[in-house]
């Protein structure tokens, strides 16, 4: 479960204290740093909780704290969601190949197809890569992968296009930042 009332407050030069009150004493707490692992499993057996993090220097940071009370092996997973701009391409063995030649094509443009990649042959069933380059995405937009194998002689093999469809993500709420004259305490708001 996303906590959602969290407080954070400096505590030095990339240090800050994060603190948060759970809903279980007994919920096991998992902590976020921009989309990255940051610190968990804490158990801290009280509900009101707080860290202190170490975070990086001149950017603007997004904290995300879970708090999970199955008592299992789950861990979560951060809300950062990343842009549909670099999928993962997968294809099933061919036994005769040497390599597999990745082919790309944006529907919409017209461009020519050109070859991406060639990636040689391995023994496992299934191949996957990642889109070794960001896709074009904005206001979204379909592309084709295809891929080939090729035999010892340079043959290709004929297989069928592939498409997946590439969004960016919009952009981002606005941010503020303000500070209580009396306590010291900042306060996060997103617009």
């Amino acid at each position: 479960m996303l906590v959602n009332n969290v407080l954070v407050r400096p505590q030095g030069q990339n240090q800050v204290v994060v603190s948060w009150t759970s809903g279980d004493e007994s919920a096991i707490s998992w902590v976020f740093v921009n989309g990255q692992f940051a610190f968990g499993p804490f158990m801290a057996e009280a509900k009101a909780r707080s860290v202190e993090l170490t975070v990086p220097q001149n950017v603007t940071c997004k904290i995300d704290v879970h708090d999970l009370t199955s008592g299992g092996e789950e861990s979560p997973a951060s809300i950062e969601q990343a842009p549909l701009v670099q999928p993962v391409i997968s294809w099933n063995k061919v036994d005769a190949a040497m390599l597999y030649r990745v082919y790309h094509t944006i529907f919409d443009t017209g461009t020519i197809e050109s070859k991406l990649i060639d990636i040689p042959a391995t023994a496992r069933e299934r191949i996957e890569i990642d889109c070794p380059i960001k896709l074009e995405g904005k206001g979204g937009r379909w592309h084709s992968f295809r891929v080939e194998s090729v035999d010892q002689f340079g043959n290709e093999s004929l297989n069928e296009v592939v498409p997946h469809f590439a969004v960016d993500l919009p952009p981002p709420p606005e941010f503020t930042v303000s500070r209580d004259t009396v306590t010291g305490l900042l306060t996060f708001r997103i617009l």
